[in-house]
């Protein structure tokens, strides 16, 4: 009887053990939240001087610009060592740049985020879901905005792209921003493969972000905000808005 209940004690540590190693460690206790034009971190106020991590999730770097872009995922390690020295420098957030989007006349080797309107790239988003793992671990949080205004590793138009039309239709045509919500609604409610949090209930991200640098209506913000808030109770969110006034 006394070998069984070891037996059974050991099986329990181990499930538990197996747990914890399968839900990650974080380093947060709270949402950070928004207070009278502060950010706080529970009771505590939350400022921070920090970076943006274009590579963090997405290796755009090829110095010769003529050249052909080596577009490609990063590995673990590439991860660890930007976010370890966004810790080192005294950081406590970073912010990637944005969700990549298959380019018409882009090679089937290159790896992007959107492959289509509903079609995921699956390995792009498990990198993802690493640097979310290793931002909780090493206590950085992060801020992630969902589309470029530009093209440089796809953007606006080539959602617009995706339905034979032109760029500026992203923000008025009902088809296109279903398609963009349909990616939004799949990025907040994913369940992350390395630590089994899903992304609304992840306190390493301190907010979405609309977009990097958007020339979009104020409409098109108001309806997409409420919509983002409506699946996303927990982070706050930033508008991408690029303004053109000096």
């Amino acid at each position: 009887m006394k070998k069984i209940l070891t037996l059974v004690c050991t099986i329990m540590l181990f499930s538990s053990a197996f747990q914890i190693s399968a839900q990650g460690i974080s380093s947060f206790d709270h949402f950070v939240t928004a207070a009278k034009g502060k950010l706080f971190d529970g009771e505590r106020e939350l400022r921070f001087i920090s970076c943006n991590i274009p590579n963090l999730h997405y290796i755009e770097d090829q110095l010769p610009f003529l050249e052909t872009n080596a577009w490609r995922l990063p590995d673990e390690f590439e991860i660890r060592d930007a976010l370890t020295n966004v810790r080192q420098m005294g950081g406590q957030v970073a912010r990637t740049y944005t969700l990549s989007v298959r380019k018409a006349d882009d090679d089937d080797n290159i790896p992007r985020h959107i492959l289509a309107p509903g079609q995921l790239n699956e390995q792009a988003f498990v990198t993802l879901d690493k640097v979310l793992q290793i931002a909780n671990e090493l206590g950085i949080r992060l801020i992630i905005p969902f589309v470029d205004n530009w093209s440089w590793w796809g953007g606006i138009a080539e959602y617009a792209g995706f339905r034979g039309k032109e760029k500026e239709r992203f923000w008025n045509d009902p088809q296109i921003i279903a398609d963009f919500k349909q990616t939004i609604h799949a990025v907040i409610n994913r369940v992350n493969s390395c630590t089994g949090v899903v992304y609304k209930n992840d306190k390493a991200i301190l907010a979405w972000e609309t977009g990097n640098e958007l020339t979009c209506p104020p409409e098109w913000t108001t309806d997409l905000a409420a919509y983002i808030k409506s699946l996303d109770h927990n982070h706050l969110l930033l508008d991408g808005f690029h303004s053109q006034s000096l």
